[in-house]
């Protein structure tokens, strides 16, 4: 029975190999975003943006986005978010998304734990992978994931193959990586509730701006 199981997942992964060698040998046409990132909102709801920063040409060279945004927002009564949204068009230029399962680690950030949850927004639900990090005696709450066209994606494996598909119906492969980062200063209950807040006033952006 043991070796049954190892076969299938040797046959999964050879399979998961193929298809991403089909993807990412072939050429798809680049597909640019709806609206450019730097026009993305500034404010919503009770959200304003207080900063945003502006990778060095060696985190871009690493990172190969077509477009990003780095930003921090501050609610009317304090919270503070960072938002990442790394846009990838699946064009000659455009490089892979990394999975923050590697980037966080590699940037001095101790894994703690994680799970999948989900915020509803109207008629939309939005799932989303919680993990809370440590550095030092900083910890952080990280709600991400993955946007192929109008297909939410919550691990690295869905994303590929999300991909696959796309690229074999459409002749796309454009991704996208979305990112808050909460500081955990009164209790991980509490960033969450942060969090989900920030998802559920700028989701309405989000979608706008990333083609579908």
């Amino acid at each position: 029975m043991q070796k049954i199981k190892s076969w299938r997942f040797i046959i999964l992964y050879l399979l998961l190999g193929v298809a991403a060698l089909y993807v990412y040998t072939r050429s798809e046409a680049s597909v640019p975003v709806n609206k450019l990132l730097a026009l993305f909102p500034q404010q919503a709801g009770e959200w304003t943006m207080t900063g945003q920063a502006r990778f060095d040409e060696r985190v871009l060279a690493v990172l190969l986005p077509t477009d990003y945004l780095s930003r921090r927002y501050e609610s009317d009564s304090g919270e503070q978010v960072s938002l990442y949204i790394g846009y990838h068009d699946g064009g000659p230029n455009s490089g892979p998304i990394h999975s923050p399962k590697q980037c966080l680690p590699g940037s001095g950030w101790n894994y703690l734990e994680n799970e999948i949850k989900h915020v509803n927004h109207k008629d939309h639900v939005i799932p989303y992978v919680s993990a809370i990090y440590q550095k030092d005696t900083e910890k952080q709450l990280f709600l991400y994931w993955f946007q192929v066209r109008d297909q939410i994606l919550t691990n690295e494996y869905m994303l590929k193959l999300g991909m696959v598909k796309n690229s074999m119906l459409s002749n796309r492969r454009d991704s996208s990586f979305i990112r808050l980062s909460v500081m955990v200063s009164d209790g991980e209950e509490k960033a969450t509730e942060t969090g989900e807040k920030f998802i559920r006033d700028f989701y309405p952006a989000i979608r706008e701006a990333l083609p579908r």
